[in-house]
C-alpha cells in the first residue's frame, strides 16, 4: 500500500523530479485518510505491506519519521499488514537513523541510487557520490535490513555502458531487488527546461528497451530480482509526461527483447515457456513450445532460463569491462 509523501525531507530538487506531476498529490494524506486507505486495502488486497514513497523519508524530522512508523507498526503488530518499507537517499542513511528504522519495524529500504556513475549523479543534481551508496548499503546490511536499489537510464550525461555498469554494481553491493525506469521529462521539472532549450535529448523507446534488457540479464542472472520496469504513470496524469520513452507495456517489451537476445546468443532452435512467460514470447517469430520449465532447446538439449541468462549476462559484462579498460 503506497503512502506518498511528495518532496517530504527532500533538501534539494533533482533535475528530473516532479512529484506532483506523477502522483497528482501536493501534500501527504492525513492519518485519518491513511486509516481509511488501510481499511480499503485490508478488504481487497489480501496480504500487503505499507510503503512510504515519494520523498526522502530518513531526511524528515525524526519526530515525523517516528510518527509515521509508529502509525504503520500498529497495523503490523495487529496482523493487518505484513511489514513496513520505505524509500530514501543513500546520503540520508547513517547508524542512528537505521537504528530507529529497525526499532520501529522497518523491514525493507529502497535506495534511490539512480546511477553509480559520479559524473551522472553530479549532472542530475543528486547531491551524493557512489561512495555514499556503498556506505549506506553496508550500514543496512550491518543492521539486518534488506534493501533494494532504484536505477534510472537515460539521465543527463548517461550512456548505455554506464547503465550496465550500474546494474553490475547493484549486484556487488548485495541488493535484494532492483527497480528500473527510463528518464521521463515531466511537466514542471528542471529537466523540462533543458529539454525545451534543446540541451537534453531523452532516450528513445527502442534504446531504453535494449539497455534495460541487458541490465535485467545482469541483475537476475546474479540473483537480484527486478521488481518493476518502467515508471507507472496513472492514465489521468499521462498528460504530464512531456517526452521520453513512456509505454504502458514497457516491462513486457523489455522481457520480450531479452528472450530474443538470449535465444540468438545461444543459437537456440526453440523457446520453451510456461504460461507465465506466454506474453514475453508471443510476438517472437521463433519456434515456441509450452512446457513445464522456461528455457531453450540448444543442440537438442534443454538449457534452463537461469543458466541461459547467466551465460548471456557474462558476455555483456565482459564487453563493459573491456570498454572500461580502453
Amino acid at each position: 500500500m503506497p503512502v506518498f509523501l511528495p518532496q517530504r525531507g527532500c533538501k534539494n530538487r533533482c533535475i528530473f523530479c516532479s512529484q506532483q506531476a506523477i502522483t497528482g498529490l501536493e501534500k501527504p494524506l492525513g492519518f485519518e485518510e491513511l486509516d481509511e486507505l488501510v481499511q480499503k486495502y485490508s478488504n481487497t488486497a489480501g496480504r500487503f505491506e505499507i510503503a512510504f514513497y515519494g520523498g526522502t523519508f530518513t531526511a524528515m524530522d525524526e519526530h515525523e519519521q517516528v510518527r509515521y512508523l509508529e502509525w504503520a507498526n500498529r497495523y503490523v503488530k495487529s496482523g493487518v499488514c505484513t511489514g513496513i518499507r520505505l524509500s530514501t537517499r543513500p546520503d540520508e542513511i547513517d547508524e542512528p537513523r537505521v537504528k530507529i528504522l529497525k526499532e520501529k519495524g522497518v523491514s525493507f529500504v529502497e535506495l534511490g541510487v539512480q546511477s553509480f556513475d559520479d559524473e551522472v549523479l553530479k549532472l542530475n543534481r543528486r547531491g551524493y557520490t557512489s561512495a555514499d551508496v556503498y556506505r549506506a548499503c553496508e550500514i543496512l546490511k550491518k543492521h539486518g535490513i534488506d534493501f533494494g536499489v532504484h536505477l534510472m537510464v537515460g539521465l543527463v550525461g548517461d550512456e548505455p555502458s554506464k547503465d550496465v555498469f550500474s546494474a553490475w554494481r547493484t549486484v556487488e553491493v548485495g541488493s535484494e531487488s532492483c527497480r528500473i525506469h527510463p528518464t521521463l521529462v515531466l511537466k514542471d521539472s528542471p529537466l523540462e527546461v533543458l529539454y525545451k532549450l534543446g540541451e537534453y535529448t531523452p532516450m528513445d523507446l527502442e534504446t531504453a528497451i535494449d539497455v534495460c534488457s541487458d541490465m535485467v540479464s545482469i541483475l537476475e542472472g546474479h540473483g537480484v530480482r527486478v521488481v518493476r520496469l518502467g515508471l507507472y504513470v496513472p492514465p489521468d496524469l499521462f498528460r504530464n509526461v512531456v517526452a521520453g520513452p513512456c509505454h504502458p507495456r514497457f516491462g513486457e517489451l523489455v522481457r520480450t527483447k531479452l528472450v530474443e537476445k538470449v535465444f540468438n546468443f545461444l543459437d537456440a532452435s526453440t523457446v520453451v515457456h510456461t504460461r507465465r512467460e506466454s506474453s514475453w514470447v508471443s510476438s517472437l517469430d521463433v519456434p515456441k513450445l509450452e512446457g513445464a520449465e522456461f528455457g531453450f532447446i540448444v543442440k537438442e538439449s534443454f538449457v534452463p532460463w537461469q543458466s541461459s541468462l547467466r551465460l548471456y549476462a557474462e558476455s555483456i559484462l565482459q564487453g563493459v569491462i573491456q570498454c572500461s579498460k580502453n
